[in-house]
Formats: structure tokens, C-alpha cells, sequence
């Protein structure tokens, strides 16, 4: 395992590390939650400049480096929900996009055997994600900010899925004319 793939795990481990954090009722239990959300953003940001910079990018760096952001932001996002700092829908409508781009990707994989890489919008929309919940729980945010930061997130997402859908499907249609 190369150490970019390492880093990606790393970040899964550290979703249970977050969960924990923040439901563990300890004085800055939040505020710590944070920081565990924001050394998993920064360790993502390291293991993708490792793999482009040293060509270490494998196929289970592309399936492993999406999967633990979505697990990350996922947790995050529905643990702000279930605290009342965000509204549910925020989190209904992440995790309703992140299974239709999982099947998506199911598919894909199952007829080119391989994984297409992320693209700018999904990259942004998980940046924006990482912005608005460390936003969140770090500062008190007056409800309007909050409101833009997750409205500017839940777009790029949108965004994400069509982009993610039209080359998909554009990659489909060029194996079925190989």
C-alpha cells in the first residue's frame, strides 16, 4: 500500500474518531470534532498531491480517496443534523447524491473495469462541504451565511452528479462502439 492509499484509509479511521468526538458530550467536544474533521480535509489535500507528484495514483486510491470523504463529510453532516446545528434536508440530499453517484459507479466499473477520476466539481463540492461544516461548528455563523455556504455546497453537489452522469454515460457509450 502506497502512502497516499495509506492517508485515504487514515481518513476512514478517523470518521469513528469524529462520531465519537462530537457525541461525547467532554467540554469542546465540537470544537475537537473539528479539528479531527479538519486534519481529515488536509490529509486528503496531502494524499492527492502525493499521488499526482510521485504517480502513485492505483485504482484503489480512486475508489478509496472518494470513499473516505464521503464518509467523512457524511458523518459530519449528520451529526449536525441530529445536534440541530443544520437542517436535515442538508443531509437527506448529500447522502441521496453520494448513493446515486455509488451506483453509478458500480456500473461503470462493472463494464470498463476501472474508475473514472474526480473532477473539478467534485472536488469543489467536497471543498465547499469542508467550509461550511467547519464554519458550522467552529464559528457562530449568523443563519444567513450558514444558509449561502450550504446553499453554494448542495449547487457544486448538483453540479458533481450531472457532471459525473454525463461522463459516464459518454464513457459507456465509447466502450460499446470498442
Amino acid at each position: 500500500m502506497n502512502l497516499p492509499n495509506a492517508l485515504s484509509l487514515f481518513r476512514v479511521i478517523l470518521v469513528p474518531v469524529y462520531l465519537c468526538v462530537f457525541f461525547s458530550g467532554m467540554p469542546h467536544a465540537h470544537l475537537i470534532a473539528a479539528a479531527v474533521f479538519l486534519l481529515a480535509g488536509l490529509t486528503d489535500i496531502l494524499d492527492g498531491r502525493i499521488a499526482r507528484k510521485y504517480n502513485q495514483i492505483t485504482l484503489l486510491g480512486r475508489i478509496l480517496d472518494p470513499l473516505a470523504d464521503k464518509l467523512m463529510v457524511t458523518s459530519a453532516l449528520v451529526s449536525l443534523s441530529m445536534a440541530g446545528m443544520i437542517p436535515v434536508f442538508v443531509s437527506v440530499v448529500y447522502i441521496c447524491k453520494e448513493i446515486l453517484l455509488s451506483l453509478g459507479g458500480v456500473v461503470v466499473y462493472r463494464f470498463l473495469r476501472d474508475m473514472p477520476p474526480s473532477n473539478f466539481w467534485g472536488k469543489a463540492s467536497t471543498a465547499l462541504f469542508y467550509v461550511a461544516i467547519i464554519g458550522t461548528i467552529v464559528f457562530s455563523l449568523p443563519a444567513e451565511l450558514e444558509a449561502v455556504l450550504f446553499g453554494a455546497a448542495l449547487l457544486s453537489l448538483l453540479a458533481a452528479l450531472s457532471s459525473y452522469g454525463i461522463r459516464s454515460v459518454k464513457l459507456l457509450k465509447e466502450n460499446k462502439h470498442r
